[in-house]
């Protein structure tokens, strides 16, 4: 391992010497990840420097001290947030989804306030008129069905009134010819529904 040395002016007068090293070589000395070294660098645990050539090092005289002294506070931290929430009762759930159980008054009092909320947003919605009742919507297009029904049997007196040549087999066979397609009409609707 080579040890880098820097000066760095810590007076207008003075220089002090510093032994750098390399971020994954201050891993391999604290017996740590390289990842743990950056997260540490980030965290403010570890004080890191660029040398002359633009290269990030830690000066390593101060680096396992630095480190044990910030990291046992991060350490002491955990463990005391540990300790809170062991100290603190732990809640019971409770399944509500089965039929057995009574759910909690909170989610009983949410599911209510959820139903409540899309019943009035379905209520806006039929009042601004972007929603229509399926009844009528059904009553609507037997009406249209019934109407284009009857003006396609209408078609063979038409046809008799605009073409008076036509006798009365012509006029039969138009009249079986738009049976048939109404009939054919109306099986495949039943066979798709």
């Amino acid at each position: 391992m080579w040890i880098q040395v820097c000066y760095c002016k810590q007076s207008v007068s003075s220089y002090i010497l510093m032994p750098l090293i390399t971020r994954s070589e201050a891993a391999k000395e604290m017996g740590v990840t390289v990842q743990a070294v950056y997260g540490a660098i980030k965290e403010g645990r570890l004080t890191a420097m660029e040398d002359s050539r633009g290269k990030i090092v830690i000066n390593s005289d101060t680096m396992k001290d630095e480190w044990t002294q910030k990291s046992a506070f991060k350490r002491m931290r955990k463990a005391q947030e540990a300790s809170q929430s062991l100290k603190q009762p732990t809640k019971k759930v409770r399944n509500s989804k089965t039929h057995e159980s009574i759910p909690e008054y909170e989610e009983s009092k949410a599911r209510t306030e959820h139903l409540k909320a899309e019943l009035l947003e379905l209520d806006r919605k039929q009042k601004e008129q972007l929603l229509v009742s399926a009844a009528e919507v059904k009553n609507s297009w037997a009406q249209i069905i019934s109407l284009a029904r009857t003006k396609v049997l209408g078609i063979p007196s038409k046809a008799k009134q605009r073409i008076p040549d036509l006798d009365t087999s012509a006029m039969t066979c138009l009249e079986d010819i738009v049976r048939e397609s109404l009939e054919d009409l109306a099986n495949s609707e039943l066979e798709t529904a």
